[in-house]
């Protein structure tokens, strides 16, 4: 159980730092593919943030383990709160950031509008038709308004037989994609809020309070086999400490314990049998 714990403990929080990292780059190619009002700058420096938290989390242990090896106190030195203190204030403001692209959903309104309008201006087809074929709509507001292809009248949905605009799917987009960027960043100061606790107390994580408690419910049985096997051993000791030493010629306090035989008729133990008297007592006369 033990060692189940121990891997646990080592593989967790990198396994999961990966996983954050997968979902920010989710995050990335979304916004790129369907050219959403969400800064790249913004999911690039999401995408980096859990594998930046990772080493230097791995970074900080590795100093305190050396020291314990030595059997030095760590102290948090300058340039280590520096770094927490920076990638703490670059976390929040990758949260503020990724908030203000989800709610409220009617301010989205007018910064979708001006992609889609910044898109139009510059006859970029293939993102606006990327959109409209991703999303299954045409125009923004309407079937009509602004689509692909630039034709006037607008020929999208009569063409593809679509009759649902982008501006609700779209904005559903951004604040889909909006969220993904914020779970990574909130989980991410939640790795490392309990990183420095666990530094600043000097405990790991496999030797934490909830770690110790399911040690013991997992050895729990194994615990009360030893307790009964040395409750045992201590009720032995304690009798073969009140037994008598043998000895070859027997001692006085042996001589009443030979004497009182039990009542049941059973001979247990030696007696004491007077000799018979002869000829009727004769031998007491003179």
């Amino acid at each position: 159980m033990t060692s189940i714990l121990t891997k646990l403990t080592l593989f967790a929080v990198p396994i999961l730092l990966l996983f954050l990292t997968a979902i920010a780059g989710y995050a990335y190619s979304q916004i790129r593919s369907l050219s959403l009002p969400i800064p790249s700058a913004l999911a690039l420096f999401t995408l980096f943030l859990p594998l930046i938290t990772g080493i230097t989390t791995r970074g900080a242990y590795g100093l305190v383990s050396r020291h314990r090896l030595n059997n030095e106190p760590y102290q948090l030195t300058i340039p280590l709160i520096g770094v927490i203190g920076f990638q703490l204030i670059y976390e929040t403001v990758v949260a503020t950031l990724a908030l203000t692209h989800l709610v409220p959903p009617g301010s989205l309104l007018c910064g979708l509008d001006q992609q889609w309008l910044h898109l139009w201006r510059v006859k970029d087809g293939d993102a606006i038709r990327l959109i409209q074929d991703t999303l299954n709509c045409c125009g923004l507001n309407s079937v009509l308004d602004r689509s692909f292809p630039f034709t006037d009248p607008a020929t999208c949905s009569k063409y593809f037989h679509r009759t649902q605009a982008c501006m609700g799917a779209w904005r559903q987009a951004e604040q889909i994609n909006a969220g993904l960027l914020l779970l990574v960043a909130v989980v991410v100061f939640i790795i490392k809020v309990l990183s420095i606790i666990s530094l600043l107390t000097g405990t790991s994580l496999s030797e934490s309070k909830w770690a110790r408690h399911f040690k013991q419910i997992g050895n729990g049985t194994e615990n009360s086999e030893e307790d009964n096997r040395a409750g045992v051993r201590r009720l032995i000791e304690e009798r073969s400490g009140t037994v008598g030493e043998y000895h070859d010629e027997p001692s006085e306090e042996a001589v009443p314990r030979a004497i009182d035989a039990p009542a049941d008729g059973q001979e247990q133990g030696p007696r004491v049998v007077p000799s018979p008297l002869t000829e009727g007592g004769r031998e007491w006369r003179d």
